[in-house]
């Protein structure tokens, strides 16, 4: 069930195993090599820019620290652009006996010169796969907690923002399993001296403007369970946490998020939703404070033949310092998406999706693709 729900449901991730170029596979051993190649045109429009905080840096001349003020958050114009990327991966196995086999997998996200983030590892773990005694690997990839917000992540570019979910995370151990209708996942994160992959809280918060740019998640855990029906219906919930503190500065703290989430797919309809709450706490040497923040998010598709038509709806507020007098929700996404495929073959696919801003000030976005997978 839950293999034809992705496909339904994922458009945009054709670059799987199904689509993968076997370079070997004998007697238990297998390797095969996959990615992706596109180019986007991004249309004109602005994007907000958080606020920064100011911090002690060194003079080159001098070696004397001197205070750089920080910057308030703002806005910044986007001139429209054509982009090129790629993304290129190889996954693994070999078999140890009848039930046990060793995995490894590897995929990078490439980008054009002149973009940001030219080379960024997206999945790097190897582990073992015991088939009905689930699954265990070691490395970078999606926490537990994702397994909640997957359903909802069906569009090629946007979405899936109504959450405050950290993104793809290393120095992972994570073990999962299914049994009939029934899985569930467990992931544990050791000990990162520098947590790059942080989620804005809102209102211009994020761990790095809190913690200082040295931030520090000491560990986190992850834990996500879910039933899947066989008349289509899927229902998932998830817990994530993470202790957290500054390596340069008094400040200490720690991060959790619930979600809840279901998804139905029937006669080329798919529908998803989720539900999430996040609390960020923070303790100095002058007191403590908590942000929380809540979201949701909608997904819906229909396919028919080579065409397949996309919706959603994304929205997430935050309370800042939610102790403080007159502390209140102030709205930080507010966003419906339209989009439109047409797969040319099972590798070559165009889209184009719109982006309708519900925030003052941000202007709506859109973009045109065209995308050939391998």
């Amino acid at each position: 069930m839950k293999k034809t729900i992705l496909a339904i449901a994922i458009p945009a991730l054709f670059a799987s195993a199904a689509n993968a170029a076997v370079i070997y596979d004998k007697d238990g051993t297998t390797f095969d090599i996959y990615g992706r190649v596109q180019a986007n045109y991004y249309g004109e429009h602005n994007e907000s820019v958080a606020a920064t905080k100011g911090k002690w840096v060194p003079n080159k001349n001098t070696g004397v620290n001197e205070w750089q003020a920080g910057s308030p958050a703002g806005y910044k114009n986007v001139d429209g652009e054509l982009v090129g990327s790629s993304r290129l991966g190889w996954s693994g196995k070999v078999a140890l006996n009848n039930t046990w086999s060793g995995i490894a997998k590897t995929e990078w996200q490439v980008s054009a010169e002149n973009s940001n983030n030219k080379f960024d590892s997206r999945h790097i773990y190897v582990g073992f796969d015991g088939t009905q005694y689930g699954k265990i690997i070691f490395g970078q990839t999606d926490t537990a907690f994702y397994d909640v917000l997957e359903a909802t992540d069906i569009f090629n570019e946007w979405g899936n923002v109504g959450n405050f979910y950290d993104g793809r995370q290393e120095g992972q151990i994570i073990y999962s399993n299914a049994i009939g209708g029934f899985k569930g996942k467990l992931s544990y994160q050791t000990n990162d001296d520098k947590a790059v992959k942080v989620t804005d809280m809102g209102q211009g918060i994020k761990e790095e403007a809190i913690f200082g740019e040295d931030v520090k998640r000491n560990y986190g855990y992850a834990a996500a369970a879910g039933y899947d029906f066989d008349f289509g219906l899927g229902l998932n919930a998830g817990y994530s946490y993470s202790d957290l503190e500054s390596t340069s500065e008094n400040i200490t703290g720690d991060k959790e998020e619930w979600a809840l989430g279901a998804h139905y797919a029937i006669n080329g309809f798919y529908f998803a939703g989720a539900f999430t709450r996040g609390d960020l706490s923070h303790d100095t040497s002058t007191g403590g404070k908590k942000d929380k923040g809540r979201g949701y998010e909608l997904a819906a598709s229909y396919n028919v033949d080579a065409w397949t038509l996309l919706a959603g709806y994304n929205f997430k507020e935050v309370k800042a310092d939610s102790s403080a007098a007159g502390a209140e929700y102030k709205d930080q996404v507010d966003e419906f998406l339209l989009g439109v495929q047409y797969n040319f073959t099972s590798k070559l696919k165009a889209y184009t999706e719109y982006k309708i801003q519900g925030i003052d000030n941000l202007d709506d976005e859109w973009t045109v693709a065209l995308q050939y997978n391998f």
